[in-house]
C-alpha cells in the first residue's frame, strides 16, 4: 500500500511542517495579550464580556421557567380547542401537550404571528371533539387570552433583551 510523502520524499515532513506553521501562529496569540497588557479600556471590556456570561446561566433558567409556567396555564386554559388546518391553531401549533405549548409559546416569543395565535384563542371557538367539553361546540377559548399572550410576549421581550 502506497503512503503519502512530502516533498523530500520523508512521509512525516508534511506533519512536521504543520506543527511548525501552527507553532508560529502562538506569536499571533502572544501579541492579543501584549496588546491586552498595555489597553486599560481593552482589559475592561474584557473582563466585563466574562463577567456578564457568568450570569447567563441565570437568565436561561428564569426564561424556562417562564415557558414553563406559561405552557402548563396554556395547556389548562386553551387545550381544549380544536385544531383546524385553516386556523392559527392547528396540528402544529397548539395547547394540547407540554412539548406542543413549548413549541407555541417559543413562536410566540419570537415574534411570529403572536397576534394571531392570541385571537385564535379568544372565546366562542369550536371544541375539540375528544376533549372531555362536551357542553356546547363552541364554548371554548377564554377572553384571558389577551392578558397572557401579552404578558408573555413583554416578559420574553424584557429578559431576552435585558
Amino acid at each position: 500500500m502506497p503512503t503519502e510523502q512530502g516533498p523530500t520524499g520523508d512521509p512525516s515532513s508534511e506533519d512536521s511542517a504543520r506543527i511548525s506553521i501552527t507553532f508560529f501562529r502562538l506569536f499571533r496569540v502572544m501579541r492579543l495579550v501584549k496588546l491586552l497588557s498595555r489597553g486599560e479600556g481593552i482589559r475592561t471590556l474584557l473582563w466585563t464580556f466574562i463577567k456578564s456570561f457568568q450570569a447567563l446561566p441565570y437568565v436561561a433558567l428564569l426564561i424556562a421557567m417562564l415557558f414553563f409556567i406559561y405552557a402548563v396555564i396554556g395547556m389548562q386554559v386553551f387545550g381544549k380547542i380544536a385544531m383546524r388546518d385553516n386556523t392559527q391553531i392547528n396540528r402544529n401549533n397548539n395547547f394540547q401537550t407540554f412539548p406542543q405549548a413549548v413549541l407555541l409559546l417559543f413562536r410566540c416569543a419570537t415574534g411570529e404571528a403572536w397576534q394571531d395565535i392570541m385571537l385564535a384563542c379568544l372565546p366562542g371557538k369550536r371544541c375539540d371533539p375528544d376533549s372531555d367539553n362536551n357542553t356546547e361546540e363552541f364554548s371554548c377559548g377564554s377572553n384571558f387570552a389577551i392578558v397572557y399572550f401579552i404578558t408573555f410576549y413583554m416578559l420574553c421581550a424584557f429578559l431576552v433583551n435585558y
